[in-house]
C-alpha cells in the first residue's frame, strides 16, 4: 500500500541540498547509535540474496566506471557497446528481483530525498534521536542503498507517522548515487514541464 509523502522537511538540513519527491521501495531496521555510526548492516539484510546481488553489481559498476570512461576517450563506439551490455545486465537483474517475492516488510513508499536525509511515512512510531538502517531501492533502476539515519522528527498523521531522518556517516559512493538520482528526476520533471508548456 502506497503511503502519502510527509509534508515537513528534515530539521537543520542545509538549504543548498536539492530535495525531490519520489517513490521507492523502503525497508526499515531499528538499530543502536554505535551501529549507525559504524554503518553496520543488519544481519537479516546481509543474508538477503537480492540485496547481495544488487550490491555486487553496483560495486562492479563503480570499479569499472573509470575504465569505461578511459575507453570512451579512445573509442566511442566501443564505449557505447559496453554501455549497452551494462544496460542489458541491469534489465536482467531487475527482472530477476521483480520475479522473486518481495520481503513482507518492504513497501513501495512516497519519500522526500536529498543528500542530507530522507523523509517518509510509516505505520510504526520512531522516537526522536533513535537510529535506523534504511534499505532504499530507487526506482526504476532498482539501485539499492543502505543508508543510516538519526530520527529528527516523528509526527502523528492520519494512518501513521511522518518521519524525518538525517543521514549518519553517509558514504561518498552513496552520496554520489543519490545526487545522480536527484539530477535524473529533475531532468525528467523539466522535460514534462516543457511538454506541458508546449501543449498550452
Amino acid at each position: 500500500m502506497d503511503n502519502k509523502p510527509p509534508s515537513h522537511s528534515i530539521e537543520n538540513e542545509r538549504r543548498d541540498f536539492f530535495r525531490v519527491e519520489d517513490t521507492a521501495l523502503l525497508r526499515l531496521f531499528a538499530i543502536d547509535e554505535s551501529s549507525a555510526l559504524a554503518n553496520k548492516i543488519p544481519a537479516s539484510l546481509e543474508q538477503d540474496p537480492s540485496y547481495s546481488l544488487m550490491r555486487e553489481l553496483q560495486h562492479i559498476d563503480q570499479e569499472n566506471g573509470k575504465l569505461l570512461w578511459a575507453i570512451g576517450e579512445k573509442n566511442r563506439e566501443l564505449e557505447s557497446f559496453l554501455k549497452g551490455l551494462n544496460k542489458k545486465i541491469d534489465l536482467i537483474s531487475t527482472a530477476v528481483i521483480d520475479r522473486d517475492r518481495q520481503p513482507d516488510d518492504q513497501q513501495k513508499t512516497h519519500i522526500s530525498l536529498s543528500e542530507g536525509g530522507l523523509s517518509f511515512s510509516s505505520e510504526a512510531q520512531y522516537h526522536e534521536g533513535s537510529h535506523l538502517a534504511m534499505q532504499v531501492t530507487l526506482l526504476p533502476s532498482h539501485h539499492q542503498l543502505i543508508l543510516f539515519g538519526k530520527v529528527m522528527n516523528c509526527s502523528h498523521v492520519p494512518n501513521g507517522y511522518s518521519v524525518a531522518a538525517s543521514f549518519v556517516k553517509l558514504k561518498d559512493s552513496d552520496r554520489q548515487m543519490i545526487a545522480k538520482h536527484i539530477m535524473q528526476l529533475q531532468l525528467i520533471q523539466r522535460r514534462r514541464q516543457g511538454q506541458d508548456d508546449e501543449l498550452h
